[in-house]
């Protein structure tokens, strides 16, 4: 990236995977997404469901959710779901908690010591505990998220749930063994993909936020379709698409990107496996 990054004068590359803030796109229904969060927790009541497929920008919701609720009221603990298995669940919300679970710490002990730090905690603060990759959770560990919530103290929950996952989650709380789980929601939320105007205002605001001026390359304005198609508007292969344009645009020395050379790039993505299913799927219907 930062070989065409200093080709066409960019402060910083546009595409890059730590975007800055001011590159941060708010799509509409990720502004949902944040609203609805932010309402849960300022409430302290019930739990969230957010999902969305992979690339549409959970863990960037995540790291939002951070800087907005900058609340030294509300410290938020993020577990990572993706490689746990039952009881380390409790473990990592210790250790998020700023605990140390004893060496062969035993399932009572570990929920007494969380519920200990969490009734210090509450006396002025909401605790949040975020799961991410949540569709991942097993049973054994849903089960631990439900007793998690009925942790309460005079009647209010010691902490707020946030489950974010990709669209299967909803299966899972859906399912009858997590139906008293699924009663505790109030809110649910899915993060949609962009339209396609949305998908070419994402593009020319991480331009722009990276130095660009409409020029070098100039950038013909069928690309941005093409873009839009390629990426079926998950900002994760826009980033690459859009990338990969630029790289290709150094490469031939061009100061700007047609169609034609857009198409190019996109064949390349496809025959090295890096776009969707969906997408090659859409390229041999066409050819």
């Amino acid at each position: 990236g930062i070989m065409y990054q200093k080709y066409y004068g960019f402060t910083v590359e546009p595409f890059g995977m730590s975007a800055s803030e001011d590159s941060l796109f708010l799509h509409k229904s990720f502004k949902k997404a944040m609203s609805y969060l932010l309402y849960v927790l300022q409430n302290g009541e019930g739990m969230i469901m957010i999902t969305g497929e992979s690339g549409v920008g959970k863990t960037r919701l995540i790291e939002n959710l951070k800087v907005e609720a900058n609340d030294p009221q509300m410290p938020i603990t993020v577990v990572d779901c993706t490689h746990l298995l039952g009881e380390d669940l409790l473990e990592y919300y210790l250790e998020g908690l700023g605990a140390k679970p004893g060496e062969s710490a035993s399932r009572a002990l570990n929920v007494s010591m969380i519920r200990q730090i969490l009734t210090d905690l509450r006396k002025d603060k909401q605790s949040v505990l975020v799961l991410d990759n949540a569709h991942l959770l097993s049973k054994e560990s849903l089960e631990i998220v439900h007793m998690l919530y009925n942790m309460n103290s005079n009647g209010l929950p010691l902490v707020q749930i946030v489950l974010i996952g990709q669209s299967s989650l909803r299966e899972v709380m859906l399912s009858p063994c997590h139906e008293q789980l699924h009663q505790r929601l109030i809110a649910t939320c899915n993060i949609e993909s962009l339209d396609q105007k949305e998908s070419r205002d994402y593009v020319t605001l991480k331009l722009k936020a990276a130095g660009w001026t409409n020029s070098n390359p100039a950038i013909s304005e069928k690309v941005y379709g093409v873009i839009y198609s390629s990426s079926l508007g998950v900002p994760r292969w826009i980033d690459l698409i859009s990338s990969r344009m630029l790289l290709n645009g150094m490469a031939s020395d061009k100061q700007e990107i047609t169609l034609e050379d857009a198409c190019e790039v996109v064949q390349d993505l496809i025959s090295e496996d890096l776009l969707p299913d969906q997408v090659r799927l859409m390229a041999q219907k066409a050819a």
